[in-house]
């Protein structure tokens, strides 16, 4: 699991060119910390932000983050994304920001906000923000416009450069006509520049202004035509546009590229390209399938003409976790909209496909129970950004019960993998778009509405939404629907501290429940918190009950999200009993399950825990480094989500390491744990990887005489406890260069950590 997934996608095809861009990107990062790359469609803003933060991720301590916009549509979520990619947990749209700041404010990291242009005021707003709030924060953004804000520095991202007529020079032929002899090459094996094509070639680059994209769909057409022939009738083509007498001349000619490679594709290649735009994201062929076909276009055919359409570059075939996929750019998309737009198939085709993924929303969460969960969580993963597009559709055209049905199926599929903010988000629109809703479907709506709001901590607005959703559930009778509410009240209450009406509320849900003999995937989290209750209540037998109860009926039925839960609390009850042994194999087996499933707040949760044992047992450095790592959860959520008992808990523990350490130790290891990557984190409380152990008599630790004078300075400074940045200021000398004697100190001590630097330095360096 790679919680912090913000790797720039791997480039499939040549970089050609753009050597003077990529040197002024880089003097630009020097001095200012905005660079927006601005320029139309098609003309390599991506690809150029892509090789250039490939060359820059060096230069950054904490790498290179790539935000990909292009799937995006719903501004709201702009933070909650960015935050996403760098592997921060869900969160409400309030505390997004909070957490995202915080998670920047002292890390070294270029981010890439890529295609921006549709989110544009989002993204000046969050670009400010952060930069204002995190000094070592560089920004390259993609756009067809500026975000105007202060301190940007915008670079107009020009088309490669090609010959003029009659000006053609065989050593120095140009970038453009580098690019078309390359993709000539790939797509007719064997093909090369000769002198008996070089004028046409060049003619044709200049024709296409250079423009990237024109370029490539110009040289997929090499398969049926001479480059003579395509220049033919590409100056027809651009005639044609240019008359109409609209847009600049390099959006005409881009227009005439895509104009004319829609031409030359068949009937049926025109018309699955019109309906795949409705995908805002890449889409399999299943999908494809169901959602395009008709009459017109029979579903046995879709994969030809799909396989036709990545012939010609018009869609690109992707593989994500094994699977092949297909996707287009974004102006390949526009094109598309456009011309199912004047077909008047646009509302038709997007009616269908939020009919599919609403069937395949309801279908995973009558699914999710079982053994085939982890299908549909990789499912929903990979569908996610087509899922929110088709969202506001349903918002404003689904009837009510459907609405309600994908509504609460998607809260379960957000929930299971910790996305409890978005989860609310979703919730909230709904709720929000219609006064009423027939049927007791909406009074689970209100109730996944407040159950969500109590995990946050924002119990005023939670409370409201189930009080309504309990005056429905009595009024109509619906023991389910009544469960459902039992149950968040319950966890409202454990959230608020209140013990007592926790349990009360949470073993009246857990009846209701059974009564209506719900098999909802929700169900047994009753239990999970029903033992959480009673273990910070002081029972820890009959948490440990709960719990087994919970983890033996989610064995049985194969389901993982559930159980996963019922092994961390089975272990948090042995903890809180004093057998710190026997909860260490629960809370790991727990941990694995909740990183194999990509469960960022069950991850978290089970860091907590795990740190929280091994203080217990004796190993404080490892725990401290545990439960800070854990904190980029716990600090921004807003709660603990199993209550302030919980939180009371962590405190304990934390004493505990501070006093078996001392409080220079405990420090460093708070900051080496707060340093740490979720993968690295989750290794070492797995056992996979030793922690950093504070241990000053192991390591072949060097005499301080081995150290200079500012490196036994710099060491002073760490025991104190003071970060690299804080260091730097004190010195007053850079923080590079704080990093690299840090470096040197660390191998000449033989040590790994800061935490064993501040401990050799406590009991004397000399």
């Amino acid at each position: 699991m790679e919680l912090r997934s913000g790797r720039p996608p791997a480039e499939l095809t040549s970089f050609v060119g753009r050597r003077e861009e990529l040197a002024e990107i880089t003097r630009l990062l020097d001095r200012c910390r905005l660079v927006t790359l601005m320029g139309p469609g098609g003309v390599g803003k991506t690809r150029l932000s892509l090789r250039a933060a490939a060359s820059l991720a060096g230069s950054f301590r904490d790498g290179v983050a790539f935000v990909d916009l292009s799937a995006l549509h719903e501004p709201g979520l702009l933070t909650q994304t960015v935050g996403e990619t760098l592997g921060l947990p869900d969160h409400s749209p309030a505390a997004a920001l909070d957490a995202l700041v915080h998670h920047l404010a002292d890390r070294e990291l270029l981010l890439v906000l890529d295609t921006c242009e549709h989110l544009v005021n989002a993204c000046a707003m969050l670009s400010e923000v952060l930069l204002q709030n995190a000094a070592g924060l560089r920004i390259i953004a993609t756009s067809r416009q500026p975000l105007d804000i202060p301190g940007e520095h915008t670079l107009v991202v020009a088309p490669l450069a090609r010959p003029e007529p009659g000006h053609y020079d065989p050593d120095l032929p140009g970038d453009a006509v580098t690019l078309f002899a390359e993709r000539a090459a790939a797509v007719v094996p064997g093909w090369t520049l000769t002198p008996r094509n070089r004028a046409a070639v060049a003619l044709l680059c200049h024709r296409l202004d250079g423009i990237p994209l024109a370029i490539e769909l110009a040289a997929v057409q090499l398969r049926a035509l001479s480059v003579e022939q395509i220049v033919d009738r590409l100056d027809r083509r651009l005639l044609q546009v240019r008359g109409r007498r609209s847009g600049l001349p390099r959006h005409q000619t881009l227009r005439a590229a895509i104009d004319w490679s829609h031409e030359l594709c068949s009937a049926d290649e025109r018309l699955l390209w019109a309906r795949l735009s409705v995908f805002a994201a890449d889409v399999d062929l299943d999908t494809a399938e169901q959602v395009c076909a008709d009459e017109a276009l029979p579903a046995d055919r879709v994969f030809e003409v799909v396989a036709g359409l990545v012939d010609k570059s018009v869609v690109l075939r992707v593989d994500r976790d094994g699977a092949v996929r297909y996707r287009m750019l974004d102006i390949m998309r526009e094109y598309g909209a456009h011309r199912l737009e004047e077909a008047g198939e646009a509302e038709p085709m997007r009616a269908r496909a939020f009919e599919r993924f609403a069937d395949a929303i309801r279908e995973a969460a009558g699914g999710l129970g079982g053994a085939a969960q982890t299908r549909w969580l990789a499912w929903f993963r990979r569908e996610q950004a087509n899922v929110r597009d088709m969202i506001d559709y349903g918002l404003r055209r689904a009837p009510g019960d459907v609405l309600c049905a994908v509504t609460l199926g998607l809260g379960r599929l957000f929930a299971l993998q910790g996305m409890t903010g978005e989860a609310r988000h979703w919730s909230l629109r709904v709720i929000e778009s219609r006064e009423h809703v027939p049927g007791p479907e909406w009074t689970e709506v209100l109730a996944l509405g407040g159950v969500l709001a109590a995990l946050q901590a924002d119990l005023p607005p939670a409370r409201d939404l189930l009080r309504r959703a309990e005056a429905r559930a009595l009024a109509g009778g619906d023991a389910r629907g009544l469960g459902y509410v039992r149950l968040a009240e319950g966890v409202a209450a454990l959230c608020g501290g209140d013990l007592e009406e926790a349990t009360a509320r949470l073993e009246e849900a857990r009846d209701l429940h059974r009564r209506a003999a719900n098999t909802d995937v929700l169900v047994p989290i009753t239990g999970v918190f029903l033992a959480v209750a009673r273990t910070m209540a002081g029972d820890g037998a009959a948490g440990v009950a709960h719990a087994d109860e919970v983890v033996r009926a989610m064995e049985a039925a194969g389901e993982q999200w559930c159980r996963s839960y019922g092994l961390c609390v089975r272990g948090l009850a042995a903890l809180v009993g004093g057998d710190p042994g026997a909860a260490l194999p629960d809370l790991r087996a727990g941990l694995r399950m909740k990183r194999d499933m990509e469960d960022r707040l069950g991850v978290a949760l089970a860091l907590d825990m795990v740190g929280g044992c091994l203080v217990s047992l004796g190993d404080a450095v490892a725990g401290v480094r545990l439960l800070a790592a854990a904190d980029w959860a716990r600090d921004y959520t807003g709660t603990s989500m199993f209550g302030p008992q919980h939180a009371v808990l962590r405190e304990l523990y934390e004493r505990q390491a501070r006093e078996a350490l001392g409080d220079t130790a405990f420090e460093a290891a708070r900051q080496d744990g707060a340093g740490l990557a979720m993968p690295a984190a989750m290794a070492e409380a797995l056992g996979e990887l030793p922690p950093d152990p504070d241990d000053a008599s192991a390591p072949a630790a060097s005499p301080a005489a081995a150290l200079t004078r500012r490196e036994r300075e710099i060491a002073a400074l760490v025991a104190e406890g003071l970060t690299n940045r804080q260091i730097a200021e004190r010195l007053v000398i850079a923080k590079r260069t704080v990093d690299s004697h840090l470096e040197h100190i660390l191998s000449k001590l033989g040590f790994a950590s800061r935490a064993q630097i501040s401990t050799w330095f406590a009991r004397g360096t000399t």
